[in-house]
């Protein structure tokens, strides 16, 4: 019995021995399974593009993992982590410092801004996991950092680009609104606000043809907004008018921007707005002042028909000039004034001639017309749509012209297309509205309604002659008699300068109202001593240099200032400049680089005379594209 017990005995140890052996066995291969799964973790980490890394509290803080990434984002080495397992206070901004015990603590993601090796900025979100003994207390946290820098550049960048824009639209000084693809406002800017006596809040979440819309202007802007896909830039724009809060009218100028979505549907539309109110009411002006155009061609040509003695009584001081002017230095010129004069006069004269006789043969025949009236409102109503009035074009302008307008007489089925546009054009007239065209084709029926048009036409191209020509005639009997010294007994007087220098520019008020453009700065206010007349000749003497100078087509600058005792005034043209070689001579009487019958080379002569008269000194700059003549006047008191 004791035998068969140690047996029993004996056979269940050997049975424990052989679990046992088994256990070990499958404890050895969990374990390499185990360290396999670990080196695959720490490959991995190894390949993440974000940091990892383990940092252990007990039971001394220490960096346990950390993986190469760190390195490459930080340009620290990793021993510099492992040696040193607070480095958090030497890498993060002071700023971020009190983020840390944050991180130890578990909360994320953090966000911690560190300084790289190389000294540049760099940003960092931390997400933490935290391990607990089992009494509780923190013994390690285990974390994932990823590298936000590009993002964080890239968000700040965005919000200074809003900040810039925000700024732009609240302080552009003209109107902007958004509004969506409907219309309904969004958003408005100051300049708007001010404008318009409307605040945000008034007019926001409403539609813009509601708010600031005349009644007989919404329905045009309801289809602009039905056909808004049609809008294809913001240089597109449309004049509408405005109410504002105190019930005034603008005329106001939208350019209008489309913002669409990535399927290239309109989104939002951006409204920049410019006042045109002057503008416009300049524009009303101007056609006011060319309906009255033809009465006052008609007087003046009367005036001119019966004109005949007082131009030979002109002749006759004319000759009397002459006769003073042949002093002893003055004799050798005498045939160069006389030859000048001839042409001067003879040329206006036989221009006025003709003219007055074609007005007299095209006028008689045409008053026998029914159509006349008709063909004639006509006419005045495509003045009245072009300030620029009867002008002559050439060349390439001509042809181009003349082709457009060909081409929009046979869209509209208009007779005598090819008549029409040619006469059109030489008579200067290029723009023409479709309702203009349509007009012209009610008016212009048949070959006799054309000829009564063009005979129309070419009396009011007589009349243009005739007023070119009679001033013409005034300025070189001015002239002639300033020279001849008429005025040389009158004795100096105190007059304001400036009248007399806006008296001289309304002389040539026309040139300033087309291509030149005249800038006036007159700081001086006060009086001279002068003779007003010879004043007058003086300046407008250097301002017909001057609109010859740039040929119709420059900027033209007066100034007016006191320095000391002297009172100046400059004449500026942008023109092409007197040559070096002349000088010394353009003082000189007679002195000319004209053609002949273009000047009598009397002009700059009598501007520095005029000075003398006035104890003045006159003096000049020139180099090509810019001449200043310099008038310096001495005060007295």
């Amino acid at each position: 019995m004791f035998l068969f017990g140690v047996g029993c005995i004996l056979f269940n140890f050997n049975i424990q021995t052989k679990k046992l052996n088994l256990s070990l066995e499958e404890l050895e291969l969990l374990q390499k399974t185990i360290k396999d799964v670990n080196v695959r973790l720490l490959i991995m980490y190894n390949q993440l593009p974000a940091i990892i890394y383990n940092i252990e509290f007990l039971p001394e803080p220490r960096t346990s993992y950390i993986s190469p990434k760190m390195e490459d984002i930080t340009g620290y080495g990793i021993n510099f982590f492992y040696e040193n397992p607070d480095f958090f206070k030497d890498i993060v901004i002071p700023e971020d410092q009190h983020k840390i015990p944050e991180l130890y603590a578990g909360h994320s993601p953090i966000i911690l801004r560190m300084i790289h090796a190389n000294g540049s900025l760099i940003w960092t979100e931390h997400y933490v996991n935290v391990s607990f003994d089992i009494l509780g207390i923190e013994k390690r946290i285990d974390v994932v950092a990823l590298d936000i820098t590009k993002s964080k550049k890239t968000e700040i960048s965005l919000l200074q680009e809003k900040n810039l824009n925000t700024t732009v639209f609240d302080n552009a000084a003209n109107l902007i609104l958004l509004t969506d693809a409907n219309g309904l406002i969004e958003s408005i800017n100051s300049a708007a606000q001010t404008i318009l006596g409307m605040r945000k809040t008034e007019v926001i979440g409403k539609y813009i043809q509601d708010v600031i819309l005349l009644p007989e202007d919404r329905e045009y802007l309801k289809d602009v907004l039905d056909d808004v896909n049609e809008i294809q830039n913001i240089a597109e724009s449309l004049i509408l008018r405005c109410v504002t809060n105190s019930n005034q009218i603008l005329f106001l100028e939208w350019r209008l921007g489309i913002i669409r979505d990535n399927r290239n549907e309109p989104l939002k539309i951006i409204w920049i707005g410019i006042d045109q109110t002057s503008k416009r009411a300049a524009e009303i002006e101007l056609k006011e002042l060319n309906k009255s155009l033809e009465e006052k061609v008609k007087a003046r040509t009367k005036e001119l028909q019966s004109s005949n003695f007082e131009l030979n009584s002109a002749l006759y001081a004319l000759r009397e000039a002459q006769q003073k002017l042949i002093q002893n230095e003055k004799m050798v010129s005498l045939g160069q004034l006389v030859s000048g004069l001839a042409h001067e006069i003879n040329n206006p004269i036989g221009m006025i001639k003709s003219s007055v006789e074609t007005l007299v043969s095209e006028w008689e025949e045409e008053r026998i017309h029914d159509a006349s009236i008709r063909i004639n409102e006509l006419i005045q109503s495509i003045l009245d749509t072009d300030s620029g009035g009867l002008r002559i074009l050439t060349g390439l302008s001509n042809r181009q012209a003349r082709k457009s307008l060909r081409e929009s007489f046979q869209q509209h089925s208009v007779p005598f297309e090819e008549e029409l546009a040619e006469l059109f054009v030489d008579s200067g007239i290029r723009n023409l509205s479709h309702p203009m065209i349509t007009k012209i084709k009610s008016v212009i029926r048949n070959k006799e309604d054309f000829q009564t048009l063009r005979r129309l036409l070419l009396v009011k191209q007589s009349s243009e002659h005739i007023l070119y020509s009679v001033r013409r005639l005034s300025k070189i009997t001015y002239t002639l008699k300033n020279f001849a010294g008429l005025q040389s007994n009158l004795e100096l007087t105190d007059y304001l300068l400036t009248d007399t220098i806006h008296t001289a520019i309304s002389l040539y008020k026309e040139y300033f109202l087309r291509d030149i453009n005249l800038v006036l700065n007159l700081e001086y206010s006060g009086n001279v001593r002068c003779i007003q007349g010879d004043l007058v000749q003086l300046w407008s003497q250097i301002i017909w240099n001057s609109i010859q100078a740039v040929a119709s087509k420059g900027t033209i600058q007066i100034r007016s200032f006191k320095r000391s005792d002297t009172v100046f005034v400059e004449i500026e043209d942008s023109g092409v400049g007197i040559p070096q070689d002349n000088h010394a001579k353009i003082f000189m009487p007679f002195f000319s680089t004209k053609t002949t019958g273009d000047g009598l080379g009397l002009g700059l002569y009598l501007v520095k005379e005029i000075a003398n008269r006035h104890n003045a000194n006159v003096d000049f700059e020139s180099t090509p594209g810019r001449t200043i003549f310099k008038v310096g006047f001495p005060l007295t008191t």
